[in-house]
C-alpha cells in the first residue's frame, strides 16, 4: 500500500512538471496577414453627439445674417445636412448641402462640426439658363488630411470623395 502511494505520489509530480513546460507549440504564418489594430466604431453616444452638434451648426448657419439675406433673394429649395463621427481621428464630419431656384445654385461644404475646420467645399451656379452638364462646378475642392488638396469637376466626383474621406453624403 505505501508503494502504491508513493508511485501515485511520483506520477502526480512528473505529471504537473510535464503540463507546467509543455513542449512548444510550432505555429505556421498565415496567407494573409492579421491587422494588429482594427478600428471602432463610434459608439452610440459618439454617433448622437456629434448628429446633436451637427443639427446645432445647421440651425446657426440657417439663421446667420448672410444665409437669411441670400434667402430673402433666392429662397432654398432644399437645406440639409448629414453627419458621420469618425472615432479613428476623433471628428464629427457635418455636410450641409443647399438648392437654390432662381438663379439655379447647389452648395455643399463639409467641416468639423465642433472645430469648424473646412474640409471640402462645392458650389456650382448657372446663372446663364444652360443646361446642367454645360456649368462646370464654380468651386470642387477637398482637403484631405494629411495630403495634398484635390480639386474635382463634377457633383459626382465631390460625392465619391466626400463619402470616401470622410463618410457623409448628400
Amino acid at each position: 500500500m505505501v508503494v502504491a502511494v508513493v508511485c501515485f505520489g511520483l506520477g502526480m509530480m512528473v505529471g504537473n512538471v510535464t503540463h507546467r513546460h509543455p513542449a512548444p507549440i510550432q505555429i505556421k504564418p498565415t496567407e494573409t496577414p492579421h491587422p494588429l489594430f482594427t478600428p471602432e466604431a463610434a459608439t452610440l453616444a459618439q454617433q448622437k453627439m456629434c448628429d446633436e452638434q451637427a443639427a446645432k451648426r445647421f440651425n446657426e448657419d440657417k439663421s446667420s445674417d448672410e444665409f437669411r439675406e441670400e434667402r430673402r433673394r433666392n429662397p432654398p429649395v432644399t437645406a440639409d445636412y448629414t453627419s458621420h463621427y469618425d472615432s479613428e481621428v476623433n471628428v464629427c464630419y457635418v455636410r450641409l448641402h443647399s438648392v437654390y431656384a432662381n438663379p439655379p445654385i447647389v452648395s455643399a461644404v463639409v467641416y468639423d462640426a465642433f472645430g469648424g475646420r473646412i474640409f471640402a467645399t462645392y458650389s456650382w451656379i448657372n446663372s446663364q439658363g444652360k443646361k446642367f452638364w454645360e456649368v462646370s462646378p464654380t468651386e470642387c475642392k477637398i482637403d484631405i488630411p494629411g495630403k495634398s488638396q484635390e480639386t474635382c469637376t463634377s457633383s459626382e466626383t465631390f460625392d465619391k470623395l466626400t463619402e470616401k474621406y470622410f463618410g457623409v453624403t448628400p
